[in-house]
């Protein structure tokens, strides 16, 4: 049997929704599963009539797409010669026409569908905010250099669950995927969900970087730009484009406050917006056992040692003689966690999931500990790991976390061959560590 895949409906009153030529994700003929990306589109919107008061929704965000996917699986079928190519693949040439035919599914004979309209295919809304507009990319999913990604959807009259990643490289391949725009996520959720990705370049998401943002004001941030300014603006500095470059990238992540933002939505309901995010993700990777603290106006910062290098002489300066570095204990580093979730509850009432980490390399030849010095965790990494995630497991008792068990996965499906560096995953453990994360969410969703 085979059934037309229609568009179905996206709704954004007062304005003209406009959508590229299509961008194939599949091949002709090729059978595709249930919730799969098959193709997307660039959109656009334009104000229809009299100007529009204020800012477009979506203003900040210079990439948006819809993803398309078909509810059951089957063969799909398509001419590729529909597709115009060139910059009409990419920039908006036709209104969104609900009505309009995709192409069709030979749906498999096994397939059974609860859904009362099943040619109708899933829309998967993508957006991206630039780090900078000058990032003029506008082909592949969510191209281009964005300070943030984000990805939902919803049918008629859903309100998606918002989960807000900020992470390190653990957090942000689980939940990004392999091509960067969420499609595995959603391939595994099909209830109304959005997931929102920071980059944890220039700026780590530690606790106490997140805690500072949090309760940072407009007037403080003026007060951290003009500093940085005035550094670099002393005698003896010629600051170079890379120095130019990080200062304008760190001062953009330092501005936003991302556990406090709100959402522009457009759904086959219309245009909406929603609250901040209902749960956040967080690394216990991305706990240094060092955090640097301006001396005079004692803002915390973390820079990963290999996005460092994206620095210029001056900034490099900048960091060494501006801030002093301050050790952490464990105990210090749960006390930074407890004063973040207790402000993240105060400020939007989210639930925090953390991923813990892999507690033993599987290469140790230590026979005796009596050669160190205590505590063993400021010299042994696997010490210190093990008691990381035993202070997750007393915050996850005081604070009613959800850890998300790296290590236990790990050690269950082998760490060697799917997490060999402690911190990479394998496509293996990226889709369990998903099915955990999304296990989560779904006991934060309300009762029907």
């Amino acid at each position: 049997m085979e059934i037309p895949l229609q568009f179905g409906s996206l709704l954004a009153p007062g304005y003209h929704l406009h959508c590229s030529g299509v961008r194939w994700l599949c091949e002709p003929d090729q059978h595709c599963r249930a919730h799969q990306p098959i193709a997307y589109f660039n959109l656009s919107l334009e104000s229809a009539g009299a100007p529009a008061r204020g800012l477009l929704p979506f203003a900040d965000e210079r990439s948006l797409q819809v993803v398309c996917a078909p509810r059951i699986g089957g063969r799909v079928r398509f001419d590729p010669a529909d597709a115009p190519g060139g910059f009409l693949s990419f920039h908006g040439i036709n209104h969104w026409n609900p009505e309009g035919i995709l192409g069709h599914l030979e749906i498999d004979t096994s397939s059974e569908s609860q859904d009362s309209d099943p040619g109708r295919l899933r829309l998967l809304l993508l957006a991206g905010r630039r780090m900078t507009p000058l990032v003029d990319v506008h082909a592949g999913l969510l191209p281009g250099w964005n300070s943030r990604s984000r990805s939902w959807w919803s049918e008629e009259g859903e309100t998606p669950l918002t989960l807000l990643c900020l992470g390190i490289c653990d957090t942000t391949g689980v939940v990004l995927g392999e091509d960067g725009a969420f499609l595995e996520m959603f391939e595994s959720e099909a209830r109304a969900t959005q997931f929102v990705s920071l980059p944890d370049h220039p700026l780590a998401p530690a606790a106490p970087v997140l805690l500072d943002q949090l309760g940072r004001s407009e007037a403080q941030f003026r007060t951290i730009a003009a500093d940085l300014q005035s550094a670099l603006a002393k005698p003896g500095m010629s600051p170079t484009a890379d120095d130019w470059m990080f200062a304008g990238t760190l001062l953009a992540s330092m501005e936003g406050n991302p556990i406090r933002e709100t959402y522009d939505l457009l759904s086959p309901s219309g245009l909406s917006r929603c609250r901040p995010a209902d749960a956040i993700l967080l690394s216990v990777q991305a706990e240094p056992p060092v955090i640097l603290r301006h001396k005079t106006l004692g803002y915390r910062v973390h820079v990963l040692r290999h996005h460092q290098a994206a620095a210029g002489p001056c900034i490099r300066h900048w960091l060494a003689n501006a801030f002093e570095a301050v050790p952490r204990t464990i105990s210090g580093i749960k006390a930074d966690y407890e004063a973040l979730i207790d402000a993240i509850k105060k400020a939007t009432g989210a639930h925090v999931l953390i991923l813990n980490g892999m507690s033993t390399s599987g290469d140790e030849t230590i026979s005796s500990y009596a050669p160190f010095d205590a505590p063993l965790s400021a010299t042994l990494a696997n010490i210190a790991s093990k008691e990381l995630n035993l202070m997750l497991h007393d915050l996850a008792a005081s604070r009613g976390i959800s850890i998300i068990d790296v290590d236990a996965i790990a050690a269950a499906i082998g760490a060697g061959e799917h997490l060999p560096d402690g911190i990479h995953q394998s496509k293996v453990m990226q889709q369990i560590l998903r099915e955990e994360i999304l296990h989560v969410l779904e006991g934060l969703r309300p009762k029907s």
